[in-house]
């Protein structure tokens, strides 16, 4: 757990601006078919999420460092041409494919900084720090990676996340024990080390030399819905991308046009207005904006 630091508190700001640039229907539509040829329908929905949601508070700066950056597929979706963008990744299987799209290296946070001699504008942890059983370690090699003004955005769970969806909901009320076991399975399977409320994320940060600036909460109830209902399949998926490679929700690719269309449809209406406050309670993620700081005093 996070240490105490020096209380030089700052307000964070944690409802959504109403100023809000969102992409462009036809942009939206664009991640939507292109997901659908490449993942299962429950990840498609939080990964259209987050691009909804960080064209939102994106710097638009480089050097950009993606950490746990998977096969890089993200970055084909995104306008990202004029610049440079690193990912780093502990599968060696996923960084093949990422040295197609981006300029990506086998590199474990924790141990080591990320591209030594390169300061990076903006750091993106794309669900991807929660993962890290040393997260002081991984923030702090992050830190270093920094340029003097670099921005990092991180999508974390929420710590109630796995108790989300009218099933959980109703096991809490009649049979918490269930509710929880369920709820250790899914973060377990997942593998999430860290599940903390925003303020505790705030605190390990700016321990690691971050101010958080803003956080935000991420979802829907017609999202959290959705992701739910197709988890099943979702599993099944990802087993078999474990033994070749890719989800074969690929296969999808060969699919007309028009056959995908209802299924786009379906996301494209419960992927709508993706941040909320970060205390809501359809939020199944945070949305963390934090600018590099001074390191406290040890």
């Amino acid at each position: 757990m996070p240490q105490a630091v020096a209380d030089d508190y700052v307000p964070v700001t944690t409802e959504p601006p109403d100023d809000v640039i969102a992409p462009s229907a036809e942009d939206i539509e664009r991640w939507i078919y292109a997901y659908l040829k490449h993942a299962p329908l429950s990840l498609t929905l939080r990964e259209i999420n987050r691009l909804i949601a960080i064209e939102a508070v994106a710097s638009g700066k480089g050097p950009v460092l993606d950490v746990g950056c998977g096969d890089g597929f993200w970055w084909t979706l995104r306008d990202a041409e004029d610049r440079e963008i690193y990912g780093i990744d502990i599968s060696a299987r996923e960084i093949a494919q990422a040295r197609t799209r981006i300029h990506a290296e086998l590199t474990d946070v924790s141990r080591e900084q990320p591209f030594p001699g390169t300061q990076f504008a903006e750091i993106i942890g794309n669900c991807s720090l929660e993962h890290v059983p040393d997260i002081d370690a991984a923030l702090s090699n992050l830190r270093r990676a920094a340029a003097p003004n670099a921005r990092l955005l991180m999508f974390v769970p929420t710590p109630r996340w796995a108790f989300q969806g009218r099933v959980q909901s109703w096991l809490l009320g009649h049979a918490p024990r269930v509710a929880m076991s369920i709820s250790g399975a899914l973060n377990g399977f997942f593998q999430h080390w860290h599940l903390y409320d925003a303020k505790v994320w705030t605190r390990l940060l700016a321990q690691n030399g971050w101010r958080v600036r803003a956080t935000y909460g991420l979802g829907s109830a017609r999202s959290e819905f959705l992701f739910r209902a197709f988890m099943p399949p979702a599993f099944v998926e990802f087993l078999a991308k474990k033994v070749t490679g890719f989800y074969p929700s690929k296969l999808a690719r060969f699919l007309p046009r028009a056959v995908l269309a209802p299924v786009v449809k379906l996301v494209r209406w419960a992927v709508s207005d993706p941040l909320v406050a970060v205390d809501s309670p359809t939020a199944y993620e945070y949305l963390i904006v934090a600018d590099v700081a001074e390191l406290p005093a040890r």
